[in-house]
């Protein structure tokens, strides 16, 4: 019999890039990250990942089809406005790639290549005489202003924290959690999913426990149809996972996890 924790553990390895694909993904990083540089040279203050991938929190692409890879284009200044930028590394990545799809998505442009895709973010560090200087991005459309305040390294950093002091189980969570946000048509953004579980309090330390404890903390208030419908399905598979659990239907149990979560193919 397959324990709940246990399935999960297994579960999330599963959902893990493996090393093949990680070192052709790592490959491509440099190749564009080079290019970046030869392209805007002394524009430029640094090039960077960041987001789930740079977390260590991505779903392969073979799982999550519209998973990607965030580059952020670090310029010195903020001399152009955001579209110009945008603009910019349009046409870079249309010369550099010209037989990929390369489209704009705000705040960035879309580089699609075989077993990867990018997301490039134009940002700038804008000075502050008061503090530390702060790190923009292009804001969204419907923002008054043209440049919002981002740090990608805050959440990394409060994530690995969370991590090591929940016995190394936060990420696989968040793996877990991100599976059945593709599952049912990403409702939610990933960002979502990772601040929501770096900032829960887990009584417990089994898998399992972290697990029944995200679920049992989300809140239907104030969601979308979507979210109501991905939300109350969670509490239900894991009411029924606690009730097979204690009455030891272990046969039951294996086939419920495997309807609620089943292993990618």
């Amino acid at each position: 019999m397959l324990e709940t924790s246990k399935y999960l553990i297994n579960l999330a390895n599963k959902l893990s890039i493996d090393k093949s694909e990680k070192d052709k993904i790592d490959n491509s990083i440099e190749y564009l990250k080079g290019k970046i540089w030869e392209k805007f040279q002394d524009r430029l203050n640094k090039v960077e990942v960041f987001g789930s991938y740079n977390r260590d929190t991505a779903l392969p692409q073979m799982i999550d089809k519209n998973a990607d890879v965030d580059i952020l284009v670090i310029f010195k200044t903020n001399e152009y406005q955001p579209d110009t930028f945008l603009k910019h590394l349009r046409d870079f990545a249309d010369k550099l790639y010209p037989r990929s799809d390369i489209s704009p998505d705000y705040p960035a442009i879309i580089v699609e290549l075989n077993h990867v895709r990018f997301e490039l973010v134009p940002a700038y560090w804008h000075e502050n005489f008061f503090s530390n200087d702060i790190l923009q991005i292009p804001a969204p459309r419907n923002k008054d202003v043209k440049w919002i305040d981002t740090d990608p390294i805050e959440l990394k950093e409060e994530l690995n924290k969370k991590n090591e002091k929940e016995n190394k189980l936060i990420i696989p969570l968040i793996k877990i959690i991100k599976y059945f946000n593709v599952l049912k048509g990403k409702p939610y953004d990933s960002f979502i999913i990772e601040k929501f579980a770096i900032n829960r309090y887990y009584p417990k330390k089994e898998m399992k426990d972290y697990f029944f404890e995200f679920i049992k903390d989300l809140d239907t208030n104030k969601q979308t149809e979507n979210q109501v419908k991905f939300i109350l399905e969670l509490k239900k598979r894991r009411e029924n996972l606690i009730i097979l659990e204690e009455r030891s239907l272990c046969d039951y149990l294996n086939l419920e996890l495997d309807k609620f979560i089943p292993f990618p193919k």
